[in-house]
This record gives C-alpha cells, structure tokens and sequence, in this order.
C-alpha cells in the first residue's frame, strides 16, 4: 500500500515539475544590419515593424568594421553615436518593452574592408603588425589592396585567432557590453578565418614553432617527413578560434549566466571546419555556445534543406537554428523554404535581413499572417 501511495505521488510530482517546465517557444529571428541604427525614430521602428511580423529574437549588429555602434570606452564609435543616442541602449529598451530577446551581434576577426584607412587612432587596423592575418607567403591582410582581397575571395582585413592580444581584445569588448547592457545574448558573426589558407601571420608562426618545432612554412615545401604535422596544423588552427569561443563563454557564465552565446557559421559544417577553421559542432558539442545560426542563403529550397538536415546532425549539446536569405527572395519563395524546413521538422529560422526586407518594401504584417 505504501509503495502504491509513493508510486502515485512520484507520478503527481513529475507531472507538476512537467507543467512548471518552461515551454521554449519557436525561435523566429532576424538580424539587423547596423546601417539602419541611425536615429532613435529608426531604432523604434525596427522593433515596431519586428514585433508586427512576430519576431521574438533580433540579431543586432553593434560592433562591425571595428567600430562600435554603443557608447564604447575600448574602440571607436560609429558617427551616429552621441551624447544623446546609444543605439544599443535604445535597443535594449525597446526590444523588452515588446517582449523580445535582443542579441547583441559582434564582427569577430573581420576589422577593415576599404582602401581608405580608419579616421580613429585607437582602430584595431592600427594596432602590432602581428594583429594580423598573413597569406602563405607571410604576406599581411592589412598590406593588400580591396581589389586584391575581393581576388582572392576575401571580404577584408582580418585579425590572426593565434594572437594573445587579439583575443585579450576580444574579451574585453564582450565584457564592456555584458557589463553595461542588458543584453540576452552575444551573437558572434566572421569567427572564422577569412580563408584558412591565411593563417600564416607571425603570431600562428611562432606560437606553432614554440609547441612543435616546426616552421608552418615548412608544411608548404613538400617535405614527406612533415607530413604527419600537416593534420596537426589543420587542428591547431582551428583550435585558436575555438578557444576563443570557449573563453568567452567563461567570461559570459562567470558575470552574466542568463545571457546566451551563439554565433552565425558557414551551414555545411566540413567547409566550415576545413575551409574556414570554423569548428562550429564543436562548440555546441563542448556547451561552448548555446546556440548557431546557420547562413543558409541558397535561393534553392532544396539546398537549404539538405544543409539544414545535415548540420542539425552535428548539434550536440546545443541548438541549430537556420538562418535565410530572405533580402534576395520573394515572399513566395521565403515561405515555401519556411514550409519545408518545418515539414523536415526544423523550426527555428532566422531572416536575413530585417534592412533587406525593409529596403524592398516587404509588409512585415504580411510575413506573420504568410505564416513565419
């Protein structure tokens, strides 16, 4: 009889914990360009317009081309930055009002991409030559021109994952937000190598020297007896960068536990890994970041589903979202990759952009009522 009473109160208490259990609601994103964070009147509108389509996460972007677009004491600010507008602090204001979690959406490594240099002394493009990524030939991203970079495919000016400073740096600018900002979540975006074929920088060089003793200039040379450091190599790039990611995830557990860590990554998660150093199923595997929203641009339905498919295999420990090119589609075609994500069973989507759509006159009302 006791064992009957304890059976049935177990079940009744399971049941409670069950209902007390948050319900995560289906996540229905979209980021935000810094572009149109250049008024007060602009920054309401875009949560106003967010919240008529039923967006629930804005992806804002307040750091990018190494300006900050918030009141920053570590980099320069952005011109629209005043004494009477911190856009990050409106953000922040207006996205609680309406019941939305607000991402503040940092540049990692990509710091320049002009042939004019930065106006502000206190610009990372003006910090230690070893800040820097470098091409094979040891040559540094900062001495190429933007007609060279768009050659080789590369959208600018990069910082070196290997170097100490650059990930102090980093650190640091996270902190200065989770410090000052109410924010929900950090969302990281270019955390990769432009190319991981530029990793050649005196900082990489000399730190892989100092654990291997060998020169990763000597893994070009076809040296047979080298071969079996080439993996090691492969490995030790990738590593810097999710150390990087690891380390933040300290920083934003040790001060602000709420506040979730997620990044934007290449969707096919070899190329991410082999091309780009981007060891993104790691990170989720490790509980590094909460999250990742896959870049999942093609304007084929098909595509975007069979990457999606594939990169939910690699989740681990945390969530895949799929992120859409929604600034080149047409309203038909958004839903149609929208219905078919959901019929694969894949429910958390993210719109890029909220500008793009802005800009091509898009109803947001019309979104939520097509069903996003």
């Amino acid at each position: 009889m006791r064992k009957t009473i304890f059976h049935r109160s177990l079940i009744s208490g399971l049941f409670l914990l069950l209902l007390a259990a948050p319900v995560f609601a289906q996540v229905k994103g979209m980021w935000v360009v810094r572009y149109s964070l250049t008024s007060p009147q602009n920054v309401k509108k875009i949560v106003a317009q967010a919240h008529q389509a039923g967006v629930n996460n804005l992806f804002v972007q307040f750091y990018a081309r190494g300006e900050a677009y918030y009141d920053s004491k570590l980099v320069p600010t952005a011109d629209c930055v005043t004494k009477n507008f911190d856009p990050l602090a409106l953000m922040v204001k207006e996205c609680k009002a309406r019941g939305i979690k607000m991402h503040a959406w940092i540049n990692v490594y990509f710091v320049w991409s002009s042939d004019r240099r930065p106006r502000d002394g206190r610009h990372a493009y003006y910090r230690d030559d070893s800040w820097f990524a470098a091409d094979p030939q040891g040559r540094s991203l900062k001495d190429y021109s933007q007609k060279e970079l768009g050659q080789r495919n590369l959208e600018g000016v990069y910082l070196s994952p290997s170097s100490p400073a650059v990930k102090t740096y980093l650190r640091e600018l996270v902190r200065e937000i989770l410090f000052k900002y109410d924010v929900d979540g950090i969302h990281l975006d270019y955390v990769r190598y432009g190319s991981i074929n530029y990793s050649y920088d005196v900082s990489s060089r000399t730190s892989f020297y100092n654990q291997y003793q060998v020169d990763p200039f000597a893994l070009l040379g076809g040296n047979r007896a080298l071969e079996p450091y080439w993996a090691t190599w492969q490995q030790w790039r990738m590593y810097q960068i999710s150390d990087l990611v690891a380390q933040l995830k300290f920083d934003i557990v040790k001060f602000n536990p709420w506040v979730q860590l997620s990044a934007a990554v290449k969707p096919d998660p070899d190329e991410a890994r082999l091309s780009f150093g981007q060891d993104w199923p790691a990170w989720l595997e490790n509980r590094w970041a909460d999250f990742v929203v896959l870049m999942d641009y093609s304007s084929n339905t098909g595509t975007v589903v069979r990457l999606a498919r594939k990169a939910v295999a690699y989740k681990g420990q945390g969530q895949v979202y799929v992120g859409l090119g929604a600034w080149r589609d047409s309203m038909d075609g958004l839903m149609e990759k929208i219905r078919a994500l959901r019929k694969a069973g894949i429910n958390d989507i993210v719109l890029f952009s909220y500008d793009g759509l802005a800009q091509r006159k898009i109803s947001f009302e019309m979104l939520k009522h097509q069903g996003f």
